[in-house]
């Protein structure tokens, strides 16, 4: 089969490699759509914290598919089943897999970093892992169950009230997909901020009622009507980020970090800050199954609308194009997705 091949940080090429074998307990499924996001950039720069991706790995942790065989033991999933994939690979006896948090569990196996994942023809999967997709719901749609169920998980941290405030710093993919869980919410206002203002209008049809490109935290925490806001989500990675966020947050509020950054990237603030704003901090590593099932149903039912968030679609063999789309940022850009439909 064809499939990306990180062959080691920063090569990739596509490559034929072995077609991948049903175990017990597993299935094969055939790739629908793929999305690329930054977690795939830093697996290719080699920039993932210590033990999160292993080489040489096909990526892709945002896929969908069709289920093309079953393996022994197997009595839940059936050829021909749409299925979304959770990715974490939990070794199940451990204490955090046994309170069910698997997205902690310190093995840390996951479809697409440590394991070969959706950028290829065919992926085998537990079939566990497997949930069954709404006909009414586009495989290439539901590809965003992935990042929605860590957004989702993140926000019901939170506990937003409604008519609070929020903004959401970094209107990328994850951001655009928080601006439509908040509005489940229904906040008063809620702010896009984004270096890019590229952005604009992409980030006001995800639902933000503002959007600002100035990176001024004074003036983004005025915007808020009063002494910060309520809540603020980090969809990007790095320092300057979660900095601005400590500023614009209100006294007593809530910061909820998505973005990832490299392990080489510090971050310096007083060591009494959490203390003296009274501020609380809800650090966001992936989804649960518990926020992936909830994200599903929402998008089955209509709650949440996440389809028209994805901006681009190219083919396998266009990988290197959709590379450089989600790197230069040079457009207006929510979730480019690899079709191998």
């Amino acid at each position: 089969m064809q499939a990306i091949l990180i062959t080691e940080p920063p090569h990739f090429e596509l490559a034929s490699v072995p077609d991948p074998r049903c175990g017990s307990g597993q299935v094969i499924i055939r790739t629908a759509y793929c999305g690329i996001c930054g977690t795939d950039l830093e697996i290719l720069r080699g920039a993932m914290p210590a033990g999160f991706a292993r080489y040489p790995v096909v990526p892709g942790h945002e896929w969908t598919g069709v289920v093309e065989e079953v393996g022994p033991g197997v009595t839940d999933c059936r050829a021909g089943d749409r299925v979304s994939v959770e990715g974490y690979l939990p070794c199940g006896r451990c204490p955090r897999c046994l309170a069910g948090e698997f997205n902690l569990c310190p093995g840390h196996e996951q479809i697409g970093m440590t394991r070969n994942g959706g950028l290829a023809e065919y992926v085998a999967a537990p079939a566990r892992s497997c949930h069954l997709v709404s006909e009414h719901v586009g495989l290439d749609e539901a590809l965003m169950v992935e990042p929605a169920s860590t957004v989702v998980r993140g926000i019901e941290r939170a506990q937003p009230r409604p008519r609070s405030t929020a903004a959401v710093i970094g209107c990328g993919p994850i951001g655009l997909i928080a601006a439509r869980v908040l509005a489940l919410y229904e906040p008063a206002a809620l702010l896009g901020v984004d270096l890019a203002p590229t952005q604009n209008a992409l980030a006001m049809s995800a639902g933000f009622t503002d959007f600002a490109s100035n990176p001024d935290s004074r003036e983004l925490r005025e915007r808020s009507g009063s002494d910060g806001w309520d809540v603020v989500v980090v969809a990007a990675g790095g320092a300057k980020p979660l900095e601005m966020a400590i500023q614009i947050v209100r006294t007593g509020g809530t910061i909820v970090a998505i973005g990832s950054s490299p392990d080489s990237v510090k971050l310096q603030i007083p060591a009494n800050l959490f203390v003296t704003r009274d501020l609380h901090i809800e650090g966001i590593l992936g989804y649960t199954t518990g926020s992936w099932v909830r994200t599903l149903e929402w998008l089955s039912s209509g709650k949440l609308r996440l389809g028209d968030l994805i901006t681009h679609r190219r083919t396998i063999h266009q990988f290197g194009e959709a590379l450089a789309l989600v790197e230069s940022r040079s457009e207006p850009i929510g979730k480019v997705a690899v079709s191998f439909m």
